[in-house]
């Protein structure tokens, strides 16, 4: 009926900065190859913040913080390469799910919610994390950034998600902790929720999320809600 509030009826979610915090094994790897480089290890704050966007921009907040000059285009196809053949060996040996993260599945898995996964991570990678994490079992579906032609913020992935795990987009929430995934949830038609405890670098107002969670129970409350 005419302005009814619409209910989720199936969870999105982002996977680095919202269901575990894969900073710690990224940054070990990005120590290497600045080491390697001739550049000291990627300073901890703005490189936790840029666990999420991938490789070339962790190396690039240690070249640029140690006043290192970036290396020409041409090279970073082969170091970004080299980080993921690296990260793949050692993806969990310090990674883990944020507190609350595992029960927060348990319930939504148990209460029936179709659930799946969307990140830029490539899906192969996304789904040893999960799967070595003991998560993988929960998610219907898993979309990388390599699944579909777009990476989020284009709503593709996200729709791809929603069909995977039997739903529309338009009858989901996605959790996530970047710009580009509440971008993405509102292309998509997907209600955008923020995951503040992620890799956050602005105030949560400036994302644009219809709702915020401070801590993982909060989305089940969401959700019942």
């Amino acid at each position: 009926m005419p302005g009814k509030k619409r209910k989720p009826g199936g969870v999105i979610f982002d996977l680095d900065g919202t269901l575990v915090d894969t900073a710690p094994d990224l940054l070990a790897v990005a120590d290497e190859l600045l080491r390697e480089l001739g550049a000291p290890p990627v300073p901890r704050v703005p490189g936790r913040l840029a666990a999420g966007q991938g490789a070339r921009a962790m190396l690039a907040v240690g070249l640029k913080a140690a006043g290192r000059p970036l290396p020409p285009e041409e090279a970073w196809a082969g170091l970004i390469e080299e980080f993921i053949r690296r990260y793949e060996v050692r993806m969990t040996v310090l990674s883990r799910p944020f507190p609350g993260v595992p029960e927060l599945l348990a319930r939504l898995a148990e209460g029936g919610a179709a659930l799946a996964v969307c990140t830029n991570k490539r899906e192969a990678l996304a789904r040893k994390l999960l799967t070595e994490l003991g998560l993988g079992a929960y998610f219907a579906a898993v979309v990388g950034g390599d699944t579909c032609t777009r990476k989020k913020p284009h709503p593709a992935p996200v729709r791809r998600a929603a069909a995977e795990a039997g739903t529309a987009p338009e009858g989901v929430l996605l959790l996530g902790d970047s710009h580009a995934d509440m971008e993405a949830a509102r292309a998509a038609g997907a209600l955008p929720v923020l995951a503040a405890w992620g890799y956050v670098e602005e105030p949560l107002s400036a994302y644009g999320a219809a709702h915020i969670c401070h801590v993982p129970s909060a989305l089940a409350e969401l959700l019942r809600g």
